[in-house]
């Protein structure tokens, strides 16, 4: 097999098969070889019918390389924010097309398929990957809105119909429309911020497309701490009520602003916070109301605790918990007193200073290669200010690491997992240099230097480092040539136990050294690699009202860190 072809190739397809219909020619007059125009499957069936034994793979390429300083690894994270776009899309469009059948497609104006050809679009190896120039992920983020303004049409007008055909009587006053909160996650969300008139009802339907049942917490910004939240059946729900940061009222002035063209109103006061229960394949009502009698806010929801010395600080409202230091304000252990676990566990935030090229190559580091300079990361905090939210539901730990790095680290009631939530950017450039984003999270485990990363979501596959299986590497870049792409998440183990972090969208990972796990988060670097993208990876969102502003993109990401303790069986049972 010869293929023909690569990228920016067939601009003038008849030169290319002018050429083509000439090789063949001189190499089938010369008798000792036939060159045709092929197929995938006459190549198969010609090798089939050699009846050889061929070698079998079961592994991946990953982390590749077109020379010793050049690893195709910095597009695993290049562009977060559209990655995540992505992402979120296509777990929409799924839902819609649920939807949309169960309801018996109810829209004669609106439809599903301009956001299904802009998600195939966007499937693209330059467009998701993130290595296209930005006017071009512009347009890519541009089509993404607008078919998924259209489907939110086509969800609620089939929500409408589902809702009012087939819920209990409380709810058959249901509205005809329903709204959505594409800006949920920077907390702008029209509808749930204006004022509950007495005797009315906020309606909140919840679809779940899985085909499992889910149980989750739900968080709805809103502006008054005296609501009641009941389910279909008329029963109260227990509630708690979280601030809303600082942080988070800034992304939503600037960057409603940026998307929406609106000046925002002032940023609501509170997170709602309650508990749902959604069917597989199937959908819960709530309704939200005044309260009677006094303010439901309970006593310490909204209670903060400074950073002080003393004893660490522990957080968790059931079996998972997370102690904190007092002193650093990092995380210093988790345990669970249900599994067994009880892990020693630290986590920070560093950057890798981007290279420009130097003596031994002149590869920079770009939107696709990722090349450290060769310096140790640089850590961003050694130590961090903290407040502590507690309540019913949820307990929260909120972390300023720099002016441009904030999280929020929050347990939940009833789960065994804890999540991280941060606020990445903009990135400073002002010293010129560029910079490469991780968290990184540092346990005791004894891991010979081995860890697992998904294989496109479907599997995990075993990753040592500085090793492949297929032939003996020379190891040129001990960090980039280590970084394999995440979709699903990352684990290392040892003998006794096992640590995993979930990812919310594409991004790349490792563990560089024993016992480690660091994500790539985010990238703003100051040269091209010369890969063809033609200009550097450097992000900006701008205003065009009053002025044109402009500032580094902010990056919202939320994973997901699990630990687990492995309970062996008796000797006996193996044999």
């Amino acid at each position: 097999m010869w293929t023909m072809g690569d990228d920016f190739q067939y601009q003038y397809a008849e030169s290319w098969f002018k050429q083509m219909d000439k090789l063949i020619h001189y190499v089938n007059k010369d008798g000792r070889v036939n060159a045709l125009y092929s197929t995938p499957s006459i190549y198969t069936d010609a090798k089939n019918a050699a009846n050889q034994l061929w070698p079998l793979k079961t592994d991946d390429y990953f982390p590749y390389a077109d020379g010793p300083y050049a690893y195709w690894t910095g597009f695993f994270t290049s562009r977060p924010g559209l990655k995540r776009y992505v992402r979120f899309l296509s777990g929409y469009y799924l839902a819609m097309r649920q939807l949309e059948f169960f309801a018996g497609n109810r829209s004669t104006i609106y439809n599903t398929f301009d956001l299904a050809d802009a998600l195939g679009i966007a499937q693209h190896h330059d467009a998701v990957s993130g290595t296209a120039k930005q006017h071009t992920t512009d347009d890519y983020a541009k089509r993404l809105a607008i078919g998924a303004s259209k489907a939110e049409a086509v969800v609620s007008s089939s929500l409408a119909y589902l809702a009012s055909k087939h819920s209990s009587d409380q709810s058959s006053a249901v509205a005809s429309t329903f709204s959505q909160c594409q800006l949920l996650n920077i907390s702008y969300c029209p509808p749930t911020e204006d004022n509950i008139p007495e005797a009315k009802d906020l309606v909140v339907v919840l679809y779940n497309p899985l085909g499992w049942n889910r149980t989750d917490i739900v968080r709805i910004p809103v502006n008054e701490a005296n609501l009641a939240v009941k389910d279909s059946s008329g029963n109260n729900l227990e509630v708690q009520y979280v601030d809303v940061d600082s942080v988070t009222a800034d992304l939503r002035t600037f960057y409603v602003k940026a998307y929406l063209g609106l000046s925002p109103k002032k940023a609501p006061k509170y997170w709602l916070l309650f508990q749902v229960s959604v069917p597989p394949l199937g959908w819960s009502t709530y309704f939200i109301s005044k309260a009677t009698g006094k303010s439901t806010r309970r006593k310490g929801d909204l209670s903060h605790l400074n950073n002080k010395k003393g004893e660490n600080i522990e957080i968790g409202p059931g079996k998972l918990k997370m102690s904190f230091s007092s002193t650093s304000g990092l995380l210093e252990r988790m345990y669970n007193s249900k599994t067994g676990v009880n892990i020693p566990i630290q986590q920070n935030y560093l950057w890798y200073a981007s290279s420009e090229g130097d003596i031994r190559d002149v590869q920079a580091s770009g939107a696709y290669i990722f090349r450290p300079n060769g310096s140790s990361p640089s850590i961003v905090s050694r130590s961090v200010s903290l407040k502590v939210v507690r309540g019913p539901l949820v307990d929260e730990v909120h972390q300023t690491f720099s002016s441009w790095i904030y999280q929020v680290t929050r347990l939940y009631k009833g789960k065994d997992h804890a999540e991280i939530e941060y606020t990445i950017g903009p990135i400073p450039d002002d010293d010129r240099v560029g910079k490469e984003v991780i968290t990184r999270m540092t346990t005791n485990m004894a891991t010979n230097k081995e860890f697992y990363t998904d294989s496109n979501g479907r599997d995990f596959l075993k990753r040592v480092r500085d090793h492949r299986e297929d032939w003996p590497l020379q190891v040129t870049q001990p960090v980039a040539g280590n970084y394999y792409p995440l979709n699903l998440g990352i684990y290392t183990k040892d003998k006794k136990s096992e640590f995993s972090v979930l990812v919310d969208r594409a991004t790349g990972g490792s563990s560089i050294k024993d016992g480690e796990v660091e994500l790539m988060l985010h990238r703003r670097l100051l040269n091209d690699d010369g890969r063809g993208v033609g200009e550097s990876l450097h992000e900006d969102v701008c205003t065009q009202d009053p002025n044109v502003t402009c500032e580094g993109l902010k990056v919202w990401q939320c994973h997901q860190l699990l630990v687990y303790i492995f309970m062996h069986p008796p000797w006996s049972l193996y044999r």
